[in-house]
């Protein structure tokens, strides 16, 4: 276990886990999304690892782990933030 204790504990309830888990076996969902699951899957099952534990587990860094740890304890979402610019002149 290698780096300092993460600052972000993750708790998450039943139902929450049972969505996660069914996004990460998903093959249409966004790769974004399922890594993001896969990270906050992780830091609760193993809370004994450290945020670069769980990034070489996934296969992320560990300043990905530490940003989503961060978000998930304040909104417990795994949407993006809303892009910045102006916007869009023309439909897709």
């Amino acid at each position: 276990m290698r780096g300092p204790k993460p600052q972000y504990p993750i708790q998450i309830v039943d139902n929450e886990i049972a969505d996660m888990r069914q996004l990460v076996n998903s093959r249409n969902a966004p790769q974004g999304k399922v890594k993001r699951a896969k990270i906050i899957l992780s830091a609760h099952e193993h809370p004994e690892w450290s945020n670069q534990d769980i990034a070489h587990a996934v296969g992320c860094s560990d300043r990905m782990v530490r940003k989503w740890r961060h978000r998930w304890s304040e909104t417990k979402s795994l949407a993006d933030l809303p892009r910045p610019g102006a916007p869009r002149r023309f439909s897709p």
